[in-house]
């Protein structure tokens, strides 16, 4: 065999080294970072099909987890909403109810001022989203549920203005506000009247209308507004204090609705936990590699691919006058 001949057989078996070499490298550092078999066919040898199915089971376990953190995130942002309203009304039937009894009619217009302020914030509030999702429009998730506080208030000026006395701007206040037929659910909520989703708290329960007539009629009650039937002393300016806190009575039982929900979406988001964890030890068992190991197996081979590399240079170098000498 020539110098020529055993030069380049031995630099065909190096290179074909090398290059096996660089794919024990490849898998067993992907192996060293991931904690599983590179190549799972070979390892099992015709049990795939059990890592198969272990693979099913834990992507099932992750999309009922992700479907609870979506349904825990909207709860979480309807709880929010619903607190802050409650938050936000406190004290404006008492502040009022002190006024009047004082006879400070300036407070009473700075309460009144008050109420417009938290009725406007509360419908905003209630147009929450999460995403492009209106969470409080049931079904009609792409619209907002309420227009806003100006329509509501020139509604009930209008009905003001055609009144004929107190007793008939009290019935068409309670109809518009209470009748499935009366304007607040019929023109100014603007969301569907079902939800198909039961985690969704509808904005057009007696709660949010309960306590938008009295914030609303609160609000009227200011002396510039020009509408007598809300003044202090009357009869519909007393009811409408006493609507505020039924309304906010609605808002904390819509809240411990939330509450029982979210707990049990606690509840389920642990018991997926644990069973993850379980699935993942059983598929680890069969799937998983020693990252330790891996690791260890890896320095070994790129020692041996820098020898290889060394070689290959040596052999470049040789000659026929160095293979003679």
């Amino acid at each position: 065999m020539t110098s020529l001949t055993l030069n380049g057989f031995l630099n065909s078996s190096v290179t074909n080294n090398i290059t096996e070499l660089r794919a024990q490298i490849a898998d067993r550092s992907e192996e060293a970072t991931t904690g599983f078999q590179a190549d799972l066919v070979a390892h099992l040898n015709g049990r795939i099909d059990q890592a198969l199915l272990g693979e099913k089971a834990i992507r099932e376990n992750a999309d009922d987890r992700s479907r609870l953190d979506l349904r825990g995130a909207r709860l979480s942002i309807t709880n929010n909403a619903l607190t802050s309203i409650h938050d936000l009304t406190s004290g404006i039937q008492f502040d009022m109810q002190t006024a009047i009894g004082s006879e400070d009619d300036q407070q009473a217009r700075l309460v009144a001022g008050e109420a417009k302020a938290a009725l406007g914030d509360a419908l905003n509030r209630l147009n929450a989203q999460h995403g492009e999702r209106f969470l409080f429009s049931g079904d009609a998730t792409a619209t907002p549920p309420y227009l806003n506080a100006d329509v509501l208030l020139d509604d009930l000026r209008t009905i003001a203005a055609g009144a004929l006395d107190e007793a008939d701007f009290a019935a068409q206040v309670q109809t518009y506000f209470e009748d499935p037929a009366g304007g607040f659910q019929t023109t100014f909520y603007q969301g569907a009247q079902s939800a198909s989703d039961p985690d969704s708290v509808l904005a057009n329960q007696d709660a949010f209308a309960t306590l938008f007539q009295g914030l609303a009629l609160t609000a009227l009650s200011g002396t510039g507004e020009g509408v007598p039937f809300a003044q202090a002393g009357t009869p519909a300016l007393d009811a409408a204090l006493a609507k505020i806190e039924q309304g906010r009575t609605g808002i904390v039982d819509a809240q411990a609705g939330i509450g029982i929900r979210q707990a049990s979406i606690e509840s389920e988001d642990l018991l997926l936990e644990r069973e993850e964890t379980l699935l993942m030890a059983a598929f680890m068992a069969i799937a998983g590699k020693d990252q330790y190991e891996a690791a260890t197996q890896l320095r070994e081979l790129e020692a041996n691919l820098e020898a290889s590399y060394l070689l290959t240079s040596r052999l470049s170098n040789l000659s026929i006058l160095n293979y003679l000498r």
